[in-house]
């Protein structure tokens, strides 16, 4: 015997269909979600800068006798001399061990997407910088990060520059 009309199946997809219509209608690809992107890139750029001058300034403050051989902040990692290095080849000079070694169980942050990575120069200011390969993308989020970060936090319309020490 056939059935006629409608099915359960048919009717759920249906609901199916109309609901995730509904959702692409609301949520979109719009400003909602360029919006929750960004704050989400000024989230991780707040927390991995807070978190790199604070392990920076760990190892001038748990070894101030280091001395890097540069005559500015010598208790403070070496840069390129002259020079930016990337923040994750930075060696403390009071113990000689790269900061990020996972000796004492701390590794380098996960890179952000849609940046460079963060990169470290001892001059005066000492300051960490990281920049955006989609500046136009990101120049909000970079804003937004240096109103959280204070006045010790800087940027362009393409990158976060934050001071260490004076």
């Amino acid at each position: 015997m056939r059935q006629s009309g409608f099915s359960v199946l048919t009717v759920i997809l249906l609901t199916v269909v109309v609901a995730a219509g509904l959702v692409y209608l609301l949520i979109g690809v719009g400003p909602n979600v360029a919006g929750m992107m960004s704050s989400q890139k000024t989230t991780q750029l707040v927390a991995q800068a807070q978190f790199i001058v604070h392990r920076i300034a760990k190892c001038a403050t748990d070894y101030p006798n280091g001395n890097n051989g540069q005559a500015t902040h010598s208790a403070y990692p070496l840069d390129g001399n002259p020079g930016a290095i990337s923040a994750s080849l930075l060696v403390c000079p009071g113990n000689a061990q790269n900061l990020w070694s996972g000796v004492d169980g701390v590794y380098f942050p996960v890179p952000i997407s849609d940046f460079a990575g963060w990169t470290y120069t001892n001059s005066s200011p000492v300051t960490i910088s990281i920049t955006s390969n989609q500046p136009a993308a990101y120049a909000g989020a970079l804003a937004d990060a240096v109103t959280r970060l204070g006045p010790v936090a800087s940027s362009t319309d393409s990158t976060l520059t934050v001071k260490v020490i004076e």
